[in-house]
Order: C-alpha cells, then sequence, then structure tokens
C-alpha cells in the first residue's frame, strides 16, 4: 500500500494491473485530469484495466434539480448529523457545479494511449470509464 501524491509518484513504469478509483476525479482540474491520464498510461501495464467512477450532473432538467439539491444540502446535512462534520461534505456542491461529467478525462486517456469507454449510472447521477491500455 503506498499513500503517495498520484501525479508525484515512485510507481515503477509498466507496472500496476489495475487502476481503480472512486469519487476523486471531480477535485481534479482540467489540466490535472490530463496529467493524471498521463500518469495513469505509464504506470498500466500493456493489457492493464481502468475502472473510475465519479458523481456527474445528470442531463435532464428533471433529474439534475432534485439531485443537485441533494448534493448541495442533504449531503451536507446528513454529514453533520452523522459525522458531526458538513464541511467536507458541503464541496460536493461546488464539485457538481464544476464537474459535469466523466468526458473529458475519458478523452484525455485515449490521447494518453488507453482504450477506454464511458459509462452513465444512475440515470446520470454518476458517470465513469472503463479501459485498458493497448
Amino acid at each position: 500500500m503506498l499513500q503517495e501524491n498520484v501525479l508525484k509518484n515512485t510507481i515503477s513504469p509498466v507496472s500496476a494491473d489495475f487502476v481503480v478509483s472512486a469519487f476523486g476525479l471531480k477535485t481534479f482540474s482540467p489540466e490535472s485530469q490530463e496529467a493524471l491520464a498521463r500518469e495513469i498510461a505509464r504506470v498500466l501495464r500493456p493489457g492493464g484495466q481502468l475502472s473510475m467512477i465519479e458523481i456527474s450532473r445528470p442531463s435532464h432538467l428533471l433529474k439534475r434539480i432534485p439531485y443537485k439539491f441533494y448534493i448541495k444540502y442533504m449531503i451536507p446535512l446528513i454529514g453533520r448529523l452523522f459525522m458531526g462534520n458538513s464541511e467536507d461534505y458541503r464541496m460536493l456542491g461546488r464539485y457538481y457545479d464544476r464537474f459535469i461529467d466523466c468526458s473529458h478525462f475519458a478523452a484525455c486517456l485515449q490521447s494518453a494511449g488507453i482504450h477506454v469507454v464511458m459509462k452513465k449510472y444512475f440515470f446520470g447521477c454518476a458517470s465513469g470509464v472503463v479501459g485498458t491500455k493497448v
């Protein structure tokens, strides 16, 4: 188990069989997503696979409005009630406003030489990429 900066790490090139991430991509700027895609391409061995999932903004307005309310207000309230802290969860609303879906990251991975398929989950409330290094 390593705990390192994903963009500046000591992982050997072509040494990883899998890269998996859940709900961390939204925190990266578009430029950092490009750097992350290059780093994933560097560490994945040929045939190595990746799978990432992230909250996303549903395209349909009738889904988007209640989901935004849930992300911006309900999650922080639940965080305060059960974890005693709502501040960490308040960031979700900001990320929701900025991060639309995984399409930009999917394009970055394609440019880095990874075959990817973008997926939508939970009626567009989450998106993800799965892929294989060619």
